[in-house]
């Protein structure tokens, strides 16, 4: 491949899209993670931090960096204040990740994003892989990793695209309500046939 493949797995929180994920990066795929890109915002971009400080008051940054804490407790609340954050990064977000897929060269590269069809990323993707869950296992997971309450969880959960619209947009759909050892099978055939159809393509 002249460029790289880009597969978006993606997701409702919990659901175990970022497991997924590290089952790609295990068999040798790149991965971006667009949470991880975030929070480098969040940590080391200055325009980013000063635009969030003007949003969202200057007490969000301390010491020179982004409360997340703090923040996600200001925008989680409000669908209005939560678009407005979403505006500040994600344009931002999209410029690492194209600087990272264009690096990457030729193979597989995956981009790991909970919002990559709100964000409307899925021009940045050849493949869309779902990862989709039982929605009390969800919570159960997102409580645990997070320390909220399962109440926080799901009002979290309702700004997101529901699942079932989330699967109008996919390739493929992965049902991670099994095993480890089942969602890895299903991951197995996923890829066997994606480097088929790529094959056949290119």
């Amino acid at each position: 491949m002249k460029k790289p493949f880009v597969i978006g797995v993606t997701g409702e929180f919990g659901s175990g899209k970022s497991t997924v994920s590290r089952l790609l990066g295990r068999r040798g795929f790149r991965v971006l993670d667009a949470d991880g890109i975030a929070h480098d915002l969040l940590k080391k971009n200055r325009a980013c931090a000063r635009e969030i400080s003007e949003a969202f008051g200057p007490d969000v940054v301390r010491g020179g960096e982004i409360d997340r804490v703090l923040l996600a407790q200001r925008v989680f609340g409000s669908p209005r204040a939560l678009r407005q954050l979403e505006r500040i990064l994600h344009p931002r977000i999209r410029v690492e990740v194209v600087k990272a897929i264009r690096k990457s060269g030729k193979g597989f590269v995956v981009i790991d994003a909970p919002l990559l069809i709100e964000a409307g990323w899925t021009d940045l993707v050849d493949h869309v892989i779902v990862v989709r869950a039982n929605r009390s296992l969800q919570g159960k997971r997102l409580a645990l990793r997070m320390g909220i309450t399962r109440a926080e969880v799901n009002r979290r959960l309702r700004r997101q695209l529901p699942v079932r619209e989330k699967c109008r947009f996919a390739d493929k759909v992965i049902d991670n309500r099994g095993s480890l050892a089942d969602l890895d099978r299903q991951v197995k055939e996923v890829l066997k046939d994606i480097k088929m159809s790529v094959r056949q393509v290119r």
